[in-house]
């Protein structure tokens, strides 16, 4: 089969604009992740695009570069050619979406949830009100121009279509939070009391509304100067919640139908209680420690799903811990 891999930082996502090294970095990583797992699984013929500026990942890859074209020009052409298409990209600006839509019309086997799926995800602010209407434990979301949710412990400001934590702050005082108030009054920023607990995240293969829970992970957070940075993720560290997380993860595809293949949800643990940060439909950095945590090859155990059209188990009794840096 031949596989094309299209992953939006350093595939040309950004050409002819700056390519932020956190997110070119986490790209790198799941990209290569994705190339060398498909390779081991025997899965030889592989495309992909790269941006000009990035250097060669693999040889022995068939790589298309971008330099300035519109990706939605070349795109179409590159994914029809492939037998299966795989889709990395953030939600960002609805490139995720977008693109999404694009696999969708011309793949002849697309990796990844519906657009319909990632257009509510692509908007925090969405989701947190749908998951909350279903009793799921979410923080409290407000845009950055309504009144201010109180806190005793501060505020976290970001991007209601962010990836990452990029441009995402905490706010400490009351006079910070009403001077980047008046800074992004007019942006699609939105603010939440700021949570104290265990920063988590689990990692799902999710199909036709079934669902595996591939890792329990912990979350490596640091605070500096007020902005937020994931330094690390500790695969499979944290199984002493998976229950908490399966039972969880059950209730959101059923909240919200179309997810497909690996999913990301960033979690809080707080008074014993797993709170839903965000959802991610789409490859996150966990991906990448994933294989060697549970001994076998997820990249092949995702391929299957789609090639079957039937869920495969997932076995995390003998699972590890990994670390991944960042």
């Amino acid at each position: 089969m031949h596989h094309f891999l299209f992953e939006f930082i350093t595939g040309g996502g950004l050409s002819g604009r700056d390519l932020p090294e956190s997110l070119l970095n986490e790209g790198k990583i799941m990209l290569q992740t994705l190339l060398k797992e498909l390779h081991q699984a025997g899965e030889l013929k592989v495309s992909m695009s790269r941006d000009i500026r990035i250097d060669s990942f693999d040889d022995n890859t068939e790589q298309y570069l971008v330099a300035a074209q519109a990706l939605e020009e070349v795109l179409p052409k590159w994914i029809k050619m492939s037998d299966v298409a795989w889709l990395i990209a953030p939600e960002t600006g609805n490139a995720l979406y977008f693109l999404a839509e694009l696999f969708s019309e011309y793949g002849n086997i697309y990796i990844g949830s519906k657009p319909d799926t990632i257009k509510i995800c692509t908007s925090k602010l969405l989701t947190t009100n749908l998951l909350a209407k279903a009793d799921i434990s979410v923080i409290e979301t407000k845009r950055i121009n309504e009144p201010v949710v109180a806190s005793s412990t501060g505020w976290i400001v970001k991007p209601d279509d962010g990836v990452g934590s990029e441009n995402c702050f905490f706010i400490k005082s009351e006079n910070e939070l009403s001077e980047i108030i008046d800074k992004y009054k007019d942006t699609n920023m939105i603010m939440q009391p700021y949570l104290e607990g265990l920063s988590l995240s689990m990692s799902l293969l999710v199909f036709d509304n079934q669902v595996r829970l591939l890792a329990c992970n912990k979350q490596y957070i640091e605070i500096i100067e007020g902005s937020v940075t994931l330094t690390a993720i500790g695969v499979n560290e944290c199984l002493l919640y998976q229950d908490k997380m399966l039972a969880l993860a059950q209730k959101i595809v059923t909240t919200i139908s179309g997810f497909a293949g690996y999913i990301g949800v960033d979690l809080i643990l707080s008074d014993n209680k797993l709170f839903v940060v965000d959802i991610n439909p789409r490859f996150t950095t966990a991906y990448a420690g994933i294989s060697e945590s549970l001994g076998c090859n997820v990249t092949a155990k995702i391929l299957d799903v789609f090639l079957n059209n039937k869920i495969v188990d997932i076995d995390l009794a003998e699972a590890e811990p990994v670390r991944v840096n960042l």
